[in-house]
């Protein structure tokens, strides 16, 4: 082995020893952040016994996880260190100092592990976090065991607050400690700051607000939520006469920051309805605390974070029955590295390629649609959210002659096919075509089948010709395989198709609202492409058709090389697949990564992280939404995260009215601009705007120049700020 090679391999170990043990730390607050870990870490110290407590938890935990062969992933981002960390520092402080202690920590550490790992297999089948609920389990079985532990005594630290903090800064502390505790007027905040402390078992201010800077670095959107669920807390003890200086001396204070930042801001995607449901949900937690602390001290425990795990766990789960989830109020089912971040992504509208299966149309050609989502006949109530299709000549007509017959309608007989994969689940056969005008009231959907998508996605085609089935049910089949053809069976009075989508498998169940992906409208000015959209009534619209030269060239997969030409400097980029079954496009040169999303429709990136300055962060936001059907002089819009465009210091404003109010906004602007050939194109050129706003005022401007040619090569010009680069990327192999 060479020494450049053990050079990788040593810097690559330490690198993930130290974000796990670091992670460890801040995963406590739903956060990897680096900096927000090391003010953590040196909080855990303010009491150094109970500091190296924590941190030998931390090792112990992830050290065993790494030895059995648990998921490396999971175990660098803290996951499994976290609740043994908190186990760590609350024996570190319950006892006095000694060897006995230590033991008691590797072994304690150790159980809350398995605990966690246990956790982890039941919960996940549920979709559902673990949060703190092993270091519950560990810390309750530690303090009930140790009662008959002769050898570990009780400690009094916490208790001599000013010798602990003369130990830790000497007189300056005390100093600054004293002059903040005699502020009049500020009790509520001193609370708070006590209460962000004893989340690592801290029982002075300084640990509170060493945290909350912490907190505000990390996160806008997690500091004020932490503030907001506080304060909701503090207003309801007062409204009912509570005692809240049980929150000064108790501490129980953390069970609201924590659940205001889980469900307003790290959990559900933070808007409006999240942090109403924070409202909603603190008095509920209060009522809790209350209650199960009155419960608890028949043992002589502490409750910890068991209100907030409950009501978190509670409402995650009750989210997670809906049978129509809400836009407005989103599970964050990939967590990121921040609730800004999970905002802004969720803001995205060209993020569709990821929220919805590619389900497009069940035809061929062009169609007209008749009837669409909430329609005048029959697409009401809880059916609303359908269409039906027929054919128009020329003259708008949909038939020839008199139309007296079936067979005078240009959508009679006409090829149906499945909208996506899937697997036949219902097939109904054996209702006779109407004659014209009348219906089948009986019988309403006609011949029908449903398509099963995936669970709680299928599609129903309705009113199909008798006896044209091509497909029987419980077969698998792909998308644009033919099913059958039109008819006009069932509530029918003249030949059409219906087509919808629904939850569960059966003929007539109540539709969804989801979008037709990959189509094109067809008007008098030409096309208009759709990546994502719902056909409205008397639109023309056909399957988009995909162009080879595009399919081809933005067809990537993992493990493939591309070579990338610089302005005459050379980089090579690799693709990749990570443990969320997520793939990106890295270069190794810049430490940068552009993710991204892909399916017949096209490709479609979805965040970026790394060097702003570099060729792949031009090559992201220039293809950022890239449909592969050419039609030429239409054109895609779509709008980027402003976390990518603007700079820190604007973001910090926009991070804390997120949920709110955007006023920074990045629009993104695909244009198709010629194809050299019809029949056999060489290439085909593009072009891609983004537009930077703020207050809807443009700044900037980003113009990407790009052809594609067949033989898979990529040819840019951005101009931006005055600033042309030019970038050429193809395909590379292994041996270069």
């Amino acid at each position: 082995m060479n020494q450049k090679l053990k050079t990788i391999i040593n810097n690559s170990q330490l690198s993930f020893w130290s974000n796990s043990v670091l992670n460890s730390y801040s995963q406590i607050f739903f956060s990897e952040n680096k900096i927000f870990a090391s003010i953590l870490i040196l909080v855990s110290f303010l009491d150094v016994w109970a500091g190296i407590a924590g941190l030998i938890a931390v090792l112990v935990s992830n050290s065993l996880a790494y030895f059995i062969g648990y998921n490396r992933f999971t175990i660098k981002r803290g996951m499994y260190g976290f609740n043994s960390l908190l186990v760590g520092l609350g024996s570190g402080l319950y006892f006095q100092p000694d060897m006995q202690v230590l033991v008691l920590v590797f072994f304690a550490a150790m159980l809350t592990l398995f605990i966690s790992l246990f956790m982890e297999g039941v919960l996940a089948k549920y979709g559902l976090p673990f949060l703190s609920l092993p270091f519950l389990l560990g810390i309750w079985l530690v303090t009930l065991s140790s009662r008959d532990f002769s050898m570990l005594g009780i400690s009094e630290r916490g208790i001599y607050t000013y010798n602990e903090l003369y130990a830790a800064g000497g007189q300056p502390m005390v100093v600054i400690y004293d002059w903040f505790m005699q502020l009049q007027g500020f009790d509520s905040l001193k609370i708070y700051f006590l209460s962000l402390g004893s989340i690592f078992f801290q029982t002075n201010i300084l640990s509170g607000i060493l945290i909350a800077v912490g907190l505000l670095y990390y996160s806008r959107i997690a500091f004020s939520l932490s503030l907001l669920g506080f304060y909701i807390a503090y207003g309801f003890y007062w409204f009912l006469g509570a005692n809240f200086s049980e929150l000064g001396y108790s501490f129980i204070g953390f069970n609201y920051i924590l659940t205001s930042i889980a469900i307003g801001g790290f959990f559900i995607v933070p808007s409006i309805k999240s942090y109403a449901w924070v409202l909603l949900l603190l008095p509920i937690t209060v009522i809790l605390s209350i209650s199960l602390a009155q419960f608890f001290n028949v043992w002589q425990i502490s409750i910890y974070s068991l209100p907030f795990n409950f009501i978190v766990l509670l409402f995650l789960y009750i989210l997670k029955l809906r049978y129509y989830p809400k836009a407005d109020l989103q599970n964050t089912f990939v967590q990121q590295k921040s609730p800004e971040l999970s905002l802004y992504l969720a803001k995205n509208q060209g993020n569709d390629a990821q929220k919805y299966i590619a389900v497009g149309l069940p035809v061929w050609g062009q169609w007209h649609v008749s009837q669409a989502h909430d329609g005048t006949y029959t697409h009401k109530g809880d059916w609303r959210h359908a269409w039906d299709f027929i054919i128009h000549n020329k003259e708008g007509e949909q038939f020839k002659g008199t139309g007296d017959f079936v067979a005078d309608y240009f959508c009679y007989n006409k090829t149906v096919v499945a909208p996506a994969d899937g697997t036949i689940v219902e097939l109904l056969d054996g209702i006779p075509d109407n004659i014209i005008g009348d219906i089948n009231t009986n019988q309403n959907w006609g011949n029908s089948l449903v398509i099963k998508h995936t669970e709680l996605l299928y599609s129903q085609l309705s009113h199909l010709k008798e006896g044209s089935f091509r497909v029987k049910k419980g077969e698998a089949i792909k998308q644009g395989q033919i099913v059958g053809t039109v008819g006009n069976s069932g509530h029918s009075p003249y030949p059409h198709l219906h087509f919808q989508m629904q939850a569960t498998p059966y003929i007539g169940s109540k539709t969804l609202d989801y979008p037709v992906a990959n189509y094109v409208k067809i008007n008098k000015q030409g096309y208009e492409l759709n990546n994502f959209g719902k056909p409205l009534v008397e639109q023309t619209i056909a399957v988009a058709e995909s162009d080879g030269i595009l399919r081809n060239a933005l067809h990537f997969i993992p493990g493939q090389l591309l070579e990338v030409t610089i302005n005459n400097k050379k980089q090579l980029w690799e693709v990749h697949k990570n443990a969320y079954n997520v793939t990106y496009i890295w270069c190794a040169e810049t430490q940068s990564t552009a993710y991204f999303y892909a399916n017949q429709t096209g490709l479609f990136f979805h965040n970026f992280i790394g060097n702003k300055r570099s060729a792949l962060f031009l090559f992201f936001v220039s293809f950022y939404q890239i449909n592969t059907s050419f039609y030429e002089k239409t054109f895609l819009r779509s709008t980027i995260p402003p976390n990518l465009f603007f700079n820190r210091g604007i973001r910090v404003l926009q991070d804390f009215i997120a949920p709110f109010f955007l006023f920074l906004k990045s629009n993104f602007e695909l244009r198709y601009i010629e194809k050299d050939d019809d029949l056999s194109p060489d290439y085909v050129q593009l072009q891609t705007r983004i537009k930077n706003k703020v207050f809807g005022k443009s700044i900037s401007l980003l113009v990407s120049n790009i052809k594609i040619r067949e033989n898979q090569s990529i040819l840019m010009e951005t101009r931006h700020r005055a600033k042309t680069v030019q970038i050429h990327i193809k395909p590379a192999t292994r041996n270069g």
